[in-house]
């Protein structure tokens, strides 16, 4: 029984892995059945511990800076650090808040060359959203004011001083296409905040995309670009109101093909079948500006659609989205069981036992979805196998896109079975099983 134990959990990585199951009989490797899912990096990193400098005083057990006592001895060592607040000195004893050397200052602060803690990033990849802290302490691809240096805030992606201007809409002070609202330099083809003008706030769940009239050229951008946007739904049918997409390859942990020939087929798709014709690229997940490099949390913006093929296994990105619950549906073990569940509810949308034979039946499924701290857009589609995946760009291939207008959902699940023995998708193999927002 134990043997037979371990081959299914060699198979379940299968699942992940987006291969067919027969190539996966000898992974040793397990998948542990914790909700979400267990996929990816995605997730928030631990924070490093109060231990600090070459002394031992004060030393914390928190895995938070933020939430320690006081840390543990600075560069002074034990001695000279016993009587000190913060639990760090100078080696003449003088007790300061920090030291830039081993700096152990609360999450969105660093220790500056006076010792003390100031706003601002530091390079332990962990302070900002992007993973990327600037040699001026302020986040790369910022999300929000906490990652930026004192006097600077978060506008368009980048921490700036803030825009004036006697009248919202106008400033000089601002380049690269932004205008000033509120103080901020904002890009008005893409901010929810401020979508085609200031103050044009979008709904919770919508974002800010192309409109018809942005169908003028290559990604949308017609003369009057900034005009030809407006709030969608984050629904299928507005999955072609962007400029650019990319597709996240997964080579640095999967050395086949099996994800990245359904991703560039999806890409393909979109460039070739959406009116605003976005300009098609792909990237590395480990090299991807849009993308934390190691979490996989996404820091672009609803100008980009972010396209993955696969599972939370190898894709970063998805791992993050599934583990975070932004996405809508995500894959669970259930002891011999695969299944994907209702991220809101928990609820099985649908399931496949390990065993059997996948090359020619699975389940798989696709969803749309946009994180809501940084706008970013997602489309993902996968199976429970690498069949599955491949039936799923398949789908939206010949089946969604196409009849983009009457896709008013989210997420949907589908059954493939080969009816015709080729081991390949045709429509008529395709059942839909369920779908939502």
């Amino acid at each position: 029984m134990l043997k037979v134990r371990r081959a299914i959990r060699a198979l379940v990585i299968g699942v992940l892995l987006g291969a067919p199951a027969c190539t996966m009989q000898n992974n040793p490797d397990g998948v542990a059945d914790d909700e979400p899912n267990q996929g990816g990096k995605g997730g928030a990193s631990a924070m490093p511990s109060g231990a600090a400098g070459k002394g031992k005083a004060g030393a914390s057990t928190g895995s938070n800076p933020s939430d320690d006592e006081g840390g543990a001895g600075g560069e002074g060592g034990e001695g000279h650090c016993a009587g000190c607040a913060s639990g760090f000195c100078l080696t003449d004893g003088t007790c300061v808040d920090c030291v830039p050397e081993n700096d152990h200052c609360p999450n969105g602060q660093y220790c500056a060359e006076d010792n003390q803690c100031a706003p601002g990033c530091k390079d332990d990849t962990k302070s900002c959203a992007s993973g990327v802290c600037g040699t001026d302490h302020n986040c790369k691809h910022c999300i929000d004011d906490s990652e930026c240096s004192s006097g600077f805030i978060c506008s368009a992606g980048e921490c700036s001083a803030a825009c004036g201007s006697d009248k919202p809409g106008e400033s000089t002070s601002c380049g690269n296409g932004t205008t000033c609202c509120a103080e901020r330099c904002s890009d008005l083809t893409v901010d929810s905040l401020n979508c085609g003008a200031c103050g044009n706030s979008c709904a919770k769940g919508q974002f800010c995309g192309l409109a018809a009239c942005a169908d003028q050229g290559e990604g949308g951008a017609g003369p009057d670009a900034a005009s030809c946007v407006e709030c969608h739904d984050t629904t299928f049918a507005n999955v072609c109101s962007v400029a650019k997409v990319t597709v996240i390859l997964d080579t640095n942990k999967n050395t086949s093909d099996g994800n990245r020939v359904p991703g560039r087929a999806l890409g393909a798709a979109l460039r070739d079948n959406c009116e605003t014709k976005p300009v098609l690229s792909e990237a590395e997940q480990d090299s991807v500006e849009a993308l934390n490099l190691t979490t996989g949390r996404p820091v672009s913006n609803s100008g980009e659609l972010l396209v993955v093929a696969g599972g939370p296994f190898y894709q970063n990105l998805e791992g993050y989205l599934e583990e975070q619950q932004i996405a809508p549906l995500y894959l669970h073990v259930n002891g011999d069981v695969l299944e994907f569940r209702l991220s809101a509810t928990k609820k099985v949308v649908a399931s496949l036992p390990i065993e059997g034979d996948h090359d020619s039946h699975d389940i798989f499924i696709v969803q749309f979805m946009r994180d809501p701290t940084s706008g970013s857009l997602a489309l993902n589609e996968q199976g429970f196998w690498l069949s599955g995946t491949v039936a799923g760009a398949y789908q939206v291939t010949h089946g969604l896109l196409p009849a983009l207008e009457q896709q008013d959902k989210a997420w949907y699940a589908y059954e493939w079975t080969d009816l015709d023995g080729d081991k390949a998708p045709d429509l008529n193999e395709i059942q839909l099983l369920d779908s939502g927002i």
